[in-house]
């Protein structure tokens, strides 16, 4: 068999990053760097162990939308999705509406490996956290967030911003039911050539309660089959999930396009289909080669595989460190 020369490509989120400060962006880009080390000192187990460290670190750092550092929905909650598949027999385990389950992606894995199913959300998906021994807290809603919260929700409600404007209007008239873009993923591929995926999301700011986007959604923001390739998506979930773009880009990496042009691929269809500004996505292919691509301002990222003094980490287009 030949051998793959093992890498770990990861992403934290496809944005703006307009105004944030130097500060923020260097401590962005060194948890980014953490995070792909974790991924890449797994890689010797498995693709899958590598995604799923690699994640699992973003989760725990608190500085990304997933696990500790999730948003509130409108009415203050969190509520938390993730996603895993693994190359070599296509299996798949996906969680949705966790409060208190520290690391989702665990969880997901949990579920791909332990039950006869592959989704399972909400309350019944934490009482299985809680029997595989997951760590559970109650504390993830913190001071700081529901002070931010609360200036998200005064800015919105005074019609600043055009994000759900529908959910906007349904308050405003009386109809409210409430008490009153950022994701993370991983992609690896080891020396054997094993391919897989793992997602981590918070949702969005103010998200109406119960909402679930691309991310635990099996080939919208993540899929992985070593025939063709793995890769995970980030962005605005509707749009994401109505490409299933993680599969598209596969796709086109099983009909024989590199990784790089299956992404740039990826992201023109639903640039064409839906306008700038609506995703991002990370890809390795089934020969080891590594490509990502975004329509938004930038899309945080890092990639280390073997023979790399030091993880590739940036967040623009024309970093490199």
């Amino acid at each position: 068999m030949k051998k793959v020369r093992p890498a770990v490509l990861i992403h934290g989120g496809a944005g703006s990053y307009r105004g944030l400060s130097d500060e923020v962006l260097s401590m962005r880009l060194e948890h980014l760097s953490r995070a792909v080390m974790e991924g890449y000192n797994a890689i010797s187990k498995g693709a899958l162990d590598a995604v799923e460290a690699a994640v699992r670190y973003m989760e725990s750092c608190g500085f990304f939308n997933a696990g500790l550092g999730s948003v509130l929905t409108i009415n203050g909650l969190v509520e938390m999705d993730a996603g895993i598949m693994d190359g070599r027999d296509l299996r798949v385990g996906a969680t949705a509406l966790l409060r208190r389950v520290k690391n989702p992606v665990s969880l997901a894995r949990k579920i791909m490996e332990n039950t006869d199913h592959i989704f399972i959300a909400g309350e019944w998906a934490e009482k299985l956290a809680e029997f595989y021994g997951l760590e559970l807290l109650d504390n993830i809603v913190s001071e700081e967030k529901l002070k931010r919260f609360k200036e998200m929700y005064e800015s919105w409600i005074r019609g600043e911003g055009s994000r759900m404007s529908k959910l906007r209007e349904m308050i405003l008239k009386g109809k409210s039911i409430f008490d009153l873009h950022d994701t993370v993923g991983a992609v690896a591929i080891d020396s054997e050539g094993n391919v897989a995926s793992a997602v981590s999301t918070g949702g969005y700011w103010l998200k109406f309660p119960g909402r679930i986007g691309d991310v635990p959604l099996v080939g919208c923001g993540f899929y992985a089959d070593n025939d063709a390739g793995a890769s995970a998506a980030t962005g605005t979930g509707e749009f994401i999930a109505r490409l299933n773009l993680s599969r598209l880009c596969c796709d086109l990496m099983r009909m024989g396009f590199q990784a790089q042009d299956a992404c740039k691929l990826a992201i023109k269809r639903i640039t064409d289909k839906f306008g700038p500004n609506t995703a991002g996505i990370i890809a390795v292919d089934k020969n080891g080669g590594l490509g990502f691509d975004f329509n938004t301002n930038g899309m945080g990222r890092a990639l280390m595989y073997e023979g790399l003094d030091k993880p590739i980490v940036a967040i623009f287009r024309e970093e490199k460190n």
